[in-house]
């Protein structure tokens, strides 16, 4: 007994370093945030138009951040980090009228944040040593055999927490804009690279071939991309956003730990699948760069990302609606 325990406590340590060593240099989230949190916000069928007057930070938190990125300001109404996608105006982000923004727009805008550097240059745990960027380890919840790691789930119900700690004090400007901090990282969990890197075969092969090393980092760019794709450039565009907008909100678990393990689960239940297709669809493209939204539009002409596109439809689906069953429920519990 104490042989096989201590076996495996060294094949866990032995897993985690190369896991870490693997994806120092990755991209950590779906493209897109704030247009699919828009669509999914304004189709929640309960009143989002509220005017919320703009408050300062004034909290004090028990998380640390990369502080220069970690913007307390308001920027509503500069499109300071929205990307010129499409015809660069949608979704939509006008200024603030009187101080004051409708709940759509702070749920929005703020969608995006997590990704523009407050999780990144920190020191989080000793596994920091080994990976070298500490923004994966807030936005996945990797399972790869018999290890977990990373804290996706807890940056989730963390700022849920913070959000209600605002609404409680009557501060409904920071309780959104918590709250669209909370959904980021939701939405996170549902892109199957979140929860698994590839094949185990394959994490234990790039330890010593730099070309599957790459071919992991870009196919999980890949998929990152996927989704801003098929809501901006893909010939599936208008029915992806018809799909958003139409996913009924479904019931979703009270207890929020329980709501990011049923999260996390079914997204490492998608990952063999979309791994294999991207394999399949972009073949060696993925071992020499990340594919470009020109190889996307060529490969769906040809017929290439079908099966890619049903899998991530069912995702977009599930995700909406779980999204959308979190936000009624939460939102309808804290209107005035």
């Amino acid at each position: 007994m104490h042989v096989s325990t201590t076996m495996t406590k060294y094949c866990s340590r032995f897993l985690i370093s190369i896991l870490f060593m693997m994806f120092a240099t990755i991209s950590f989230g779906w493209s897109g945030h704030e247009t699919y949190t828009y669509i999914v916000v304004n189709s929640l069928g309960i009143d989002v138009n509220e005017l919320v007057e703009i408050t300062k930070y004034s909290y004090v938190e028990n998380r640390v951040y990369n502080e220069p990125y970690y913007y307390k300001d308001d920027f509503a109404g500069t499109r300071k980090f929205f990307d010129s996608l499409g015809d660069g105006k949608f979704p939509p982000d006008p200024k603030p009228v009187d101080n004051k923004l409708p709940a759509w727009q702070i749920l929005t805008i703020y969608a995006q944040m997590p990704d523009f550097g407050m999780d990144e240059g920190l020191n989080l745990s000793p596994l920091q040593a080994l990976i070298g960027n500490s923004q994966g380890v807030r936005h996945m919840r990797y399972k790869i055999g018999i290890i977990e790691a990373f804290e996706g789930n807890k940056s989730f119900v963390y700022f849920v927490n913070m959000s209600q700690k605002a609404f409680n004090e009557g501060d409904r400007y920071w309780g959104y804009r918590f709250l669209s901090y909370a959904v980021h990282y939701m939405e996170d969990l549902f892109q199957p690279y979140h929860e698994s890197p590839g094949s185990i075969w394959e994490v234990l092969g790039s330890v010593t071939n730099k070309s599957v090393n790459k071919m992991l980092n870009n196919a999980h760019y890949a998929y990152d991309n996927y989704l801003l794709f098929l809501m901006y450039y893909s010939k599936h565009t208008d029915e992806i956003r018809k799909l958003i907008e139409e996913m009924p909100a479904r019931r979703v678990p009270s207890n929020y730990d329980a709501l990011m393990e049923e999260v996390m689960m079914y997204g490492y239940s998608k990952s063999h699948i979309v791994h294999d297709e991207l394999k399949k669809a972009f073949g060696d493209i993925l071992y020499q760069r990340t594919p470009t939204i020109e190889d996307f539009k060529n490969l769906e002409e040809i017929g290439k990302l079908d099966k890619l596109y049903s899998t991530t439809k069912d995702i977009i689906a599930t995700m909406t609606g779980t999204v959308k069953g979190f936000l009624v429920t939460y939102i309808k519990e804290n209107q005035k």
